[in-house]
């Protein structure tokens, strides 16, 4: 039996649903809303020991962990590492400004990339508040973690 395109989107929607409960930054979105940011994002895959951004370079895309895990590295030293369902690359893209670090693929690792263009493109006002707020919140954690490694090493 062939499925037809109610099928489809149906399948999608639920992957998307189960893949936003994995992902800080699609926290509070409903399934029409992360179906639209999904049709609109790329995907992008890295072998082990790709760089996916060196530091300096413009910050033109954010993106998320679909599987893998990536280090990332200031002054040649490993100061995080991310897995599955994390965000990278959005202080680039927000604040447009050379990335802060380099990012490498720990392992081999695909990622959902969005660029400046497809977020104006795409998102209303509430998805907009609901994905900057998440990404505020992402950044609030990093921030601390930062500060508890910094005031362990005073």
């Amino acid at each position: 039996m062939e499925d037809t395109p109610a099928d489809i989107t149906s399948v999608f929607r639920d992957k998307y649903v189960r893949l936003a409960r994995e992902m800080d930054l699609f926290k509070g979105l409903n399934p029409d809303e992360l179906l639209a940011i999904m049709s609109t994002g790329m995907s992008e895959a890295a072998a082990k020991g790709t760089v996916i951004f060196s530091k300096g370079s413009p910050g033109t895309k954010m993106y998320v962990i679909l599987e893998g895990e990536v280090e990332i590295i200031h002054n040649d030293k490993v100061i995080g590492t991310l897995g599955k369902g994390e965000m990278f690359g959005e202080m680039g893209l927000l604040s447009r400004k050379p990335r802060s670090a380099t990012v490498v693929a720990k392992e081999a690792s695909s990622f959902f990339i969005l660029t400046e263009e497809s977020l104006h493109k795409l998102f209303s006002k509430r998805v907009a508040i609901v994905l900057l707020l998440n990404v505020i919140g992402k950044l609030g954690d990093r921030l601390r973690q930062a500060d508890e490694v910094l005031g362990e090493q005073e």
